[in-house]
């Protein structure tokens, strides 16, 4: 026997295509099968007017609707059934939120109380233009229909003030116009606010009559002249001086037209929230405190 151990060569043949598992079939099927769906939607999509889309729409939502069922097919663009859905798939109107009833009743009283404001803006102009004399203030009359109600803000002029300097006495074309404003305002059932405002000069060295004490004696002035003119004096909400916190002109504080008096026939909103803030609590509520 020979000494020589024999040496035993062992060659593995190595297959570059043997099977490494099936899971990568499963992903590229299911990858194709989206892709499919996704392209197969959109021919379907693009070839389809507006109302076989709200169709389809519909159908997506309800399965199960038929012809003459309570949730039809839509009909038009304007037809369909509530959409409460967190996707909007189109074709169907919004569901109301709350009371509708009350919600339409409430929008029509602000309708109608809008046009009762544009009515009385309406009177005021035609009266001031068919009278020569009131035509001539036609430029210191500032009326507007505002959120808050019909604001009627009657404005100072360096060369036609509306009041003595210094003091609430009013020009005799002042008191007419007031007096006149105010048998418009008559027939209204709205309550009124009068604000009265001043520029920032003053008037008196004095500290205790500044343009506070003014403007409130103004305001106060405006409100007996519309009395006489025919407002009902429990139809006055209040009456306030502002002195030179709400200027007309806001670049120049010193602007005659910042001397003014606004008149405020309120909305049934601005009256709540001015009650809102004017309204004392009652015993019973302060009992719960």
């Amino acid at each position: 026997m020979s000494d020589e151990q024999s040496i035993i060569i062992k060659r593995i043949a190595k297959c570059p295509h043997c099977a490494h598992g099936g899971a990568w079939k499963v992903a590229f099927a299911d990858f194709m099968t989206a892709a499919m769906a996704f392209f197969l939607m959109l021919w379907v999509l693009g070839g389809e007017n507006d109302e076989e889309m709200k169709a389809m729409a519909e159908y997506f939502r309800n399965p199960t609707v038929i012809e003459g069922s309570p949730q039809v097919l839509i009909q038009s663009k304007s037809a369909g059934r509530p959409n409460d859905a967190v996707i909007d798939m189109g074709g169907f109107k919004s569901s109301p939120k709350g009371n509708g009833m009350k919600e339409g009743v409430q929008d029509g009283a602000k309708e109608k109380e809008k046009q009762e404001m544009i009515s009385l803006k309406q009177q005021l102009e035609q009266k001031i233009n068919s009278s020569p004399s009131l035509r001539k203030l036609k430029d210191q009359l500032k009326i507007d229909v505002t959120p808050n109600g019909l604001q009627i803000q009657v404005l100072d002029d360096r060369k036609r003030p509306m009041f003595e300097a210094g003091v609430d006495l009013p020009k005799d074309y002042a008191a007419k116009l007031l007096k006149e404003v105010g048998k418009i305002l008559r027939n209204t059932n709205n309550r009124i606010s009068i604000a009265g405002h001043t520029d920032s000069s003053g008037y008196r060295n004095s500290p205790d009559y500044t343009n506070w004490e003014l403007s409130a004696d103004r305001a106060n002035a405006a409100r007996r002249l519309l009395i006489k003119g025919g407002v009902n004096p429990k139809k006055i909400a209040q009456v306030v001086g502002l002195a030179d916190t709400v200027p007309f002109d806001k670049e120049n504080p010193y602007n005659p037209r910042n001397r003014r008096i606004s008149i405020i026939v309120l909305n049934q909103e601005a009256e709540k929230r001015l009650k809102s803030l004017s309204e004392a609590p009652t015993v019973e509520q302060l009992g719960k405190r």
